[in-house]
């Protein structure tokens, strides 16, 4: 007996960890990231010294998020 046509045609990618901004950290229950020692909210900083934002979540490739949904 054959798998389903969906697990002989899937393609599996190496999980590739995005590094967090510096100097930011990730607030898990309001699910974003926080800068600076005033702990602004990142994606919403006008600064111009603001870190990249790779991610507004501590999301992985796949797209899947870090709150256990």
């Amino acid at each position: 007996m054959s798998n389903h046509i969906l697990l002989d045609k899937i393609v599996v990618y190496d999980k590739n960890e995005l590094k967090d901004p510096e100097n930011c950290e990730y607030d898990e229950k309001r699910g974003l990231w926080l800068w600076g020692s005033k702990k602004d909210v990142l994606v919403k900083s006008d600064n111009p010294n603001c870190p990249t934002r790779g991610t507004k979540k501590k999301d992985i490739e796949t797209g899947e998020d870090l709150k256990g949904e």
